[in-house]
């Protein structure tokens, strides 16, 4: 079952749990039962007050995407889950109650993902529209002025239409960049701690840059991708967590194998994942809503576009950016599934 079990008595000890709940709540099987289940999870008043409200009423409580804080002291983390509590017994006088978890971070995840996806779909599509109405009057402008600049017999007059000139092709640059590269992907057998090293040398490179970390996972395989496009991608989003970091932070580029993910409505049995950290100031939450928006920025020279290539690059190679931002630890993570190119050819 994924569904988490619990058999409370009357003093909120457990009397039996489930493996899904022993995984949900990460509860030992050993001593989790001698323990109250506000001893095993503190600091869940709401849940705790979910739990005596139905031993007082004997009423039958569901609480949808409820937050629980679970973990050690030195690990502590967060789920969500919908949460049923009820009397085990309407009969029994003892109070004892069945509570049901449900977890729904896997369901919610997806749901961001197909956001994600969505959003990356739409912006692709202002892009290209974006570059249709404008590059065609540009090209016009180009052209009238440089005839107008065949026209002059004073030179300095040339200088104005050169202005013309240099101002149309900064907008076509612009226009260019907005679309990303016209290029399809062209995937071949890659490995992904070589392509975090490039950017680790490019970005170390820079002067007064701050310190930038490993934590790779020396098992993952070679991956099925573009190089060029990956390294872009990488790029874009190691230049902000420097930018982030400054010259006294730390960036850590860490990679890992994650199990059982669904990524683009496909569920993967693993999938890579490149994480980019910084312990910056964390990304303002009015920018979070549209951050992969092309020409979001919180930086003021910013272009605010960046994000969304990247988003675009990795879209292309299968994958998903994705990130969690908070004061002091800032983490983007590169998920691309893990196939190599026998499997691509054999699926």
């Amino acid at each position: 079952m994924s569904t988490g079990l619990l058999w409370l008595d009357q003093s909120l000890h457990p009397r039996y749990f489930n493996p899904a709940a022993e995984t949900l709540l990460d509860l030992d099987g050993r001593t989790g039962k001698s323990r109250g289940i506000g001893e095993s999870l503190p600091g869940n008043t709401e849940f705790l007050a979910t739990l005596e409200r139905v031993q007082h009423t004997g009423e039958t409580v569901t609480q949808r995407e409820l937050v629980l804080t679970v973990g050690t002291a030195n690990a502590r983390h967060t789920l969500t889950v919908d949460c049923t509590v009820s009397v085990l017994a309407e009969r029994d006088a003892s109070q004892e109650l069945l509570v049901e978890l449900v977890p729904l971070d896997r369901h919610m995840r997806i749901s961001h993902e197909a956001g994600l996806s969505q959003q990356s779909g739409v912006n692709r599509e202002l892009a290209r529209s974006l570059a249709h109405e404008v590059k065609n009057p540009l090209g016009g402008i180009r052209a009238a002025a440089q005839l107008l600049e065949r026209k002059f017999t004073q030179p300095n007059l040339a200088d104005y239409t050169q202005i013309i000139i240099s101002e149309v092709d900064r907008l076509a640059a612009l226009v260019d960049s907005l679309l990303g590269p016209v290029q399809p992907a062209r995937p071949s057998e890659i490995n992904l701690h070589e392509l975090m090293e490039h950017v680790a040398r490019l970005m170390g490179a820079a002067a007064g840059g701050p310190k930038i970390l490993r934590d790779y996972d020396p098992s993952l395989p070679e991956l099925w991708l573009d190089r060029g496009q990956m390294v872009q991608a990488l790029l874009n989003l190691a230049k902000n967590a420097c930018e982030a970091a400054g010259a006294r932070g730390r960036v850590i580029l860490r990679t890992r194998a994650v199990r059982q993910f669904t990524l683009n409505g496909v569920r993967h049995r693993l999938v890579a994942c490149a994480d980019i950290e910084d312990d910056g100031p964390g990304i303002p939450a009015a920018t979070r809503p549209k951050l992969f928006m092309p020409l979001t920025s919180n930086k003021p020279s910013g272009s605010g576009l960046g994000l969304s290539i990247a988003q675009e690059l990795v879209t292309r190679q299968g994958g998903l950016i994705e990130y969690h931002s908070q004061p002091g630890c800032t983490v983007f993570s590169v998920l691309l599934p893990l196939q190599t190119g026998h499997d691509r050819t054999h699926a």
